[in-house]
C-alpha cells in the first residue's frame, strides 16, 4: 500500500525533534524492508485472485489486528477527532492502495514500487495548488526532472505506453492528495488512529467490487502469504511512523528508498525480473529527484538562513 509521507513540504510536515537519528534511520530502514517484503508477498501469493482481493488482505490483517488490540484493552486508539479529514485522507489512500496493487500484479516489483515512491513529487505540486505554498525554482526544475524520470517508464521506447505505469502514477497522485490531509490530522489526531481510518478505508472499498468483481476462495497456502503481506505491511507503516518521531523528515526521509532498492533485487532474484536499461535509468532519477525534493530547502527565504 502506499505509504505515509516520504519528503513532505513545510506546510505539511509537523516539527519533531531530532533526538535520537541513529534510531530514526534503523526504523526507517526497517521500514523500508518491511514495505519491499510485503509488496513481494503480495505478488507471489496473490497469484490467481483478483487484485481487489489481494488489496483487501494487505489492508484488512493490519486493520483487524488494530481493532483486537483496541477491543481487548491492550491498545487504546482514539476513534478520532476530526473525521472529515480522517475519511478523506483514508478514501484517496485506500484508492491509491488498489491502484498500487494493479500496479505490483502486472509490472516489474520494482518498477512499481519505484512509481509508487513518486508521491512527494505529487504532494509538492498539491501543497503548491491547493496550499498556496510557494518553492524556490530549483524545487520546480527537479519536479520537471522526475517527470521526465516517470516518462522514461511509462514510454520506455518513446512509441507505445505502458498503460500499468500510467496507473502506477495515478496511485502517488492519489496518496499524494490525501497526503495533504495530513497538515490537519497531524495537530489533533495520534498516528495509530490515522493508520486506523486509513487500513479500515482499505479493507471496506475492495470489498463493494464483490458484486462486479467474482472473488475466490484463496488455498491455504496463498492465504497464509497473504495474511504475511498484511502483517509486514502494517509493521513498515508503524515502522515509518515511529521514524519520523526520532528526527526530522529531511535526515530520515530518503532511507526509505530501501524499499525500492530491495524490490529491485527480490524481483530479480524470484522472478528473474530486471526492467530494461530505459526503465531503471527512469527509476534512478525519480529516487534522486524525490531524495533532492526532501534534502533541499524549499524556498529562497529557508536557502539564505
Amino acid at each position: 500500500m502506499p505509504h505515509l509521507p516520504i519528503h513532505i513540504p513545510h506546510s505539511l510536515a509537523e516539527d519533531k525533534p531530532a533526538n535520537n537519528i541513529p534510531k530514526a534511520l534503523a526504523f526507517m530502514i526497517a521500514a523500508g524492508l518491511f514495505i519491499a517484503v510485503s509488496s513481494a508477498m503480495i505478488r507471489a501469493f496473490g497469484k490467481g485472485l483478483p487484485e481487489f482481493e489481494a488489496a483487501f488482505f494487505r489492508g484488512a490483517v493490519g486493520f483487524f489486528i488494530l481493532l483486537f488490540l483496541t477491543a481487548s484493552g491492550i491498545k487504546r486508539i482514539p476513534i478520532g477527532n476530526n473525521k472529515k479529514f480522517l475519511f478523506y485522507r483514508g478514501l484517496f489512500g485506500a484508492l491509491a492502495a488498489i491502484l498500487y496493487v494493479w500496479a505490483i500484479y502486472h509490472m516489474e516489483l520494482g518498477l512499481a514500487n519505484g512509481l509508487n515512491q513518486t508521491s512527494p513529487i505529487f504532494v509538492c505540486l498539491c501543497a503548491a495548488i491547493f496550499l498556496r505554498e510557494r518553492f524556490g525554482w530549483w524545487i520546480y526544475a527537479i519536479v520537471l526532472i522526475a517527470v521526465f524520470g516517470m516518462m522514461l517508464i511509462v514510454m520506455p521506447d518513446f512509441s507505445t505506453i505502458n498503460s500499468t505505469a500510467v496507473i502506477g502514477i495515478f496511485s502517488a497522485v492519489l496518496a499524494a492528495v490525501a497526503y495533504t490531509f495530513i497538515k490537519k490530522l497531524q495537530s489533533t489526531e495520534a498516528s495509530d488512529t490515522i493508520v486506523l481510518w486509513f487500513l479500515g478505508m482499505s479493507t471496506i472499498l475492495p470489498v463493494l467490487t464483490i458484486p462486479f468483481v467474482p472473488w475466490s476462495m484463496p488455498s491455504l497456502g496463498n492465504f497464509i502469504g497473504l495474511l504475511g503481506a498484511g502483517i509486514t505491511s502494517m509493521f513498515g507503516q508503524q515502522l515509518m511512523t515511529r521514524a519520523y518521531r526520532y528526527a526530522p523528515a529531511t535526515i530520515v526521509a530518503p532511507f526509505i528508498y530501501v524499499s525500492t532498492i530491495s524490490s529491485l533485487f527480490i524481483s530479480y532474484f524470484i522472478w528473474d525480473e530486471l526492467p530494461g536499461a530505459t526503465s531503471l535509468i527512469g527509476c534512478a532519477i525519480i529516487v534522486a529527484a524525490a531524495i533532492a525534493i526532501g534534502v533541499l530547502p524549499k524556498n529562497r527565504h529557508a536557502s539564505a538562513k
